[in-house]
């Protein structure tokens, strides 16, 4: 099966790469701009793949600049389903939204059903993708996923964890943090991309589906596990800057129509991201 992967060389590619070549499938790293319509078409119409994976978008929240969100997150995406439709309509494609559509106003355990609302340029994009990419749906086999926070070796310590990994494997003193009573679902990218292949090498009937483990720990609990790990203690300031006025509680993803799609996958345990991530 070949198996087109757009942001092959990023985080989340590197894994899904090589999860995908374990099992035997050929994978073939999109090689053109995302934003370039020619190109991608001209790419689509060469490879014409079984299987497209469609990860390339600009990832970080914080990132400068609004433009990029949407020229890549939407419309790149746009600039794909056409091609497809037009040179591989045979092919399934995945696409990798994300749970930040969901907002961060509904507490709980969010499923596919919850209403969209979206807090920032990254998760409006990633919401208007998805809309968008219904004009496609009749002429192209697509399921989109939601993953919810995860993790890694390998991830910048712009995100969260891997900023407390790092602090912790420098043995730093003193770590600065927002609020530290929060609570969420945070994953790791090996059963994320576990998940990525399965819906992908057998894709389900559902549109939508969220990729999350259904487990929450908070800021405070993640420090502490890296403290039993390392047996180093760290000392948390709180900076008012880096917190959310009227945060919920407890934010996290329900995995029950994941887990009834792929019945064999299951989630890493935190303790065990953490660990291979002092460890690397």
């Amino acid at each position: 099966m070949r198996i087109l992967v757009t942001g092959a060389e990023g985080f989340t590619g590197t894994y899904l790469v090589a999860e995908l070549r374990s099992r035997g499938c050929e994978v073939i790293s999109f090689a053109s701009d995302i934003t370039d319509v020619d190109a991608v078409d001209a790419e689509i119409a060469r490879v014409r793949p079984d299987r497209v994976i469609h990860l390339a978008a600009i990832a970080f929240v914080g990132a400068a600049g609004i433009d990029p969100f949407y020229r890549v997150n939407q419309l790149g995406t746009f600039h794909l389903l056409e091609a497809v439709a037009r040179h591989a309509p045979h092919a399934h494609v995945l696409i990798a939204s994300s749970a930040n559509i969901y907002g961060n106003s509904t507490g709980g355990f969010l499923d596919e059903s919850t209403p969209p609302n979206p807090a920032n340029h990254y998760a409006v994009s990633k919401w208007a993708m998805e809309l968008g990419a219904r004009f496609w749906a009749d002429r192209v086999a697509m399921t989109m996923v939601r993953p919810f926070n995860y993790t890694g070796v390998g991830q910048e310590e712009q995100y969260l964890i891997p900023k407390i990994v790092g602090h912790f494997r420098r043995r730093e003193s003193i770590i600065t943090l927002g609020n530290i009573d929060v609570a969420r679902d945070f994953g790791d990218v090996r059963s994320v991309v576990a998940a990525y292949c399965g819906l992908s090498l057998d894709p389900p009937a559902a549109p939508v589906v969220n990729v999350c483990s259904g487990r929450v720990f908070n800021i405070r609990q993640i420090v502490a596990m890296a403290t039993e790990l390392t047996g180093h203690e760290i000392e948390i300031a709180t900076n008012p800057a880096f917190m959310r006025a009227n945060e919920v509680e407890i934010l996290a993803g329900d995995p029950g129509l994941l887990r009834q799609l792929l019945p064999d996958w299951e989630p890493k345990q935190l303790s065990e991201t953490l660990d291979w991530m002092l460890q690397a």
